[in-house]
């Protein structure tokens, strides 16, 4: 792993999730029982064994348990930390405690994905990562104070590094072409509060006005109205207002738009260019990989079975 990288991992790890997963006991309990009491042993010389009882589920993803007991050691390892950082804690613990609930069930989700396709994180991965860790730590002993101030076992260390390790495999895998060959546009649009003054608007655009000009004069939009309403060069997935870029990927270059309703107002949109070799630059690569990405979560969660029992 690249040295950049594995710097985010380490920071990464603050927030990742505790053992889930893999780690989690399985079970195949419908729903969440009561605890069972012990059996008593009977009126022989030697008891017999407590029958085991079953786990108490948080929630069951595609037949893989999360324990609870997972669940809670998660939230109180975050509410932790946001101490840690002299936060406040969270107004509503059970929305918070469902949040979190929601990011050990994607951590399954890239799991049992990674199974699928054969991607996996050995050992000899582990340990060469936490030895270039403790290097940058500066001794074993720097690393192991750190651990404890972040209340986690050398174990639990482990299975946070390798569920790390395992995501950012898979995103590897997922984005690898998000940045390639990707269709660009680049527009420029007026705004305004009514659909009668965007009308007007248009029909002054039709008889020759100057676009740029009656951007500045009327636009709402502060950001651009004084270039001429450009917003530039954007892919899919980048504009706020969905309606805007579905218009701008379908409008021929140079057709005035009619106008296009969203919460911000009324529009009046023109392509100026398209292209699908124009390189993507840093910030648009990130945007789209991240896109890219939780496009893939959903797609995991919308098929995945998922019961939760909170």
């Amino acid at each position: 792993m690249a040295r950049s990288a594995l710097v985010i991992a380490c920071v990464w790890l603050a927030s990742l999730l505790s053992a889930c997963g893999g780690n989690a006991p399985q079970t195949t309990v419908a729903a969440n029982p009561p605890v069972s009491s012990p059996t008593q042993p009977p009126p022989t010389a030697q008891a017999a064994q407590p029958t085991p009882t079953a786990e108490i589920l948080a929630a069951r993803v595609n037949d893989q348990g999360i324990s609870m007991a997972v669940l809670d050691r998660e939230v109180a390892r975050r509410l932790e930390t946001i101490r840690s950082f002299g936060n406040p804690p969270p107004r509503d613990l059970a929305q918070f405690r469902n949040e979190v609930l929601d990011l050990l069930i994607e951590q399954v989700l890239i799991e049992q994905a990674a199974a699928i396709q054969g991607v996996e994180v050995t050992d000899a991965d582990l340990d060469a990562e936490i030895a270039a860790i403790i290097e940058i730590a500066g001794s074993r002993e720097n690393w192991e104070a750190q651990l404890k101030a972040d209340r986690l076992s050398e174990a639990e260390y482990r299975a946070n590094l390798r569920a790390a390790l395992l995501t950012q495999r898979m995103r590897d895998i997922v984005t690898a072409t998000a940045c390639k060959n990707v269709e660009q546009v680049r527009a420029r649009h007026i705004l305004v509060p009514d659909e009668a003054k965007a009308l007007a608007l248009r029909a002054e655009l039709e008889n020759g006005a100057d676009f740029a000009a009656l951007a500045a004069l009327h636009s709402l939009d502060v950001t651009t109205q004084q270039i001429g309403g450009d917003l530039g060069w954007f892919a899919r997935g980048q504009l706020l207002q969905e309606e805007i870029e579905i218009a701008a990927f379908s409008l021929p270059i140079n057709v005035l738009s009619a106008p296009i309703k969203t919460e911000l107002g009324y529009h009046l949109l023109q392509v100026l260019e398209r292209s699908t070799d124009r390189l993507v630059d840093e910030e648009m690569c990130y945007r789209l990989t991240e896109s890219t990405f939780e496009r893939w979560i959903q797609e995991l969660i919308s098929r995945a079975k998922i019961e939760k029992f909170l």
